[in-house]
């Protein structure tokens, strides 16, 4: 196996290590009142490996531990960023889910997402007001009945 072939083993094999499910969507945070909270993450990664053999000024020393099969010296490196962000957590409470947006950039964006939220609990009070409403409303059929004469002596 050619050096190079090492080192992206190696590489890939710790960064399956670093970036697992776990990473992107993390463990879920139990607290008070039964409420879940579970934070979903955006990781970035950035790879680079290479190398080779190069000949050297010196005479090529066949059999040496640093020197390939052609008595030429080989170098090789890797390198690997990581950029993990928080994007967003899922918070569960009640047989309610809610998405919290961890990344807003301006006053429109928090807005944009906020929508949704408001149009629910619009749509639920103008619900309770109807309720409300009927509750106090009076039927014909409930309504007291009142007697004509006694209507005509007052």
């Amino acid at each position: 196996m050619h050096p190079v072939e090492t080192i992206l083993q190696t590489t890939m094999r710790e960064l399956k290590n670093i970036v697992d499910v776990n990473t992107i969507v993390g463990s879920p945070i139990y607290g008070e009142g039964g409420a879940v909270v579970i934070p979903v993450s955006k990781v970035c990664l950035g790879f680079f490996a290479g190398g080779g053999d190069f000949p050297t000024q010196a005479v090529a020393r066949k059999g040496a531990p640093d020197f390939d099969a052609n008595g030429y010296p080989f170098l090789g490196a890797s390198v690997v960023g990581v950029s993990i962000s928080p994007k967003a957590f899922l918070h569960m409470q009640g047989g309610q889910v809610t998405l919290l947006h961890a990344d807003c950039d301006s006053t429109l964006d928090r807005l944009v997402q906020m929508i949704p939220t408001a149009m629910c609990e619009i749509r639920d009070a103008i619900a309770d007001i109807r309720m409300q409403r009927d509750e106090t409303c009076e039927t014909p059929e409930s309504a007291p009945k009142t007697d004509p004469e006694k209507a005509q002596e007052s």
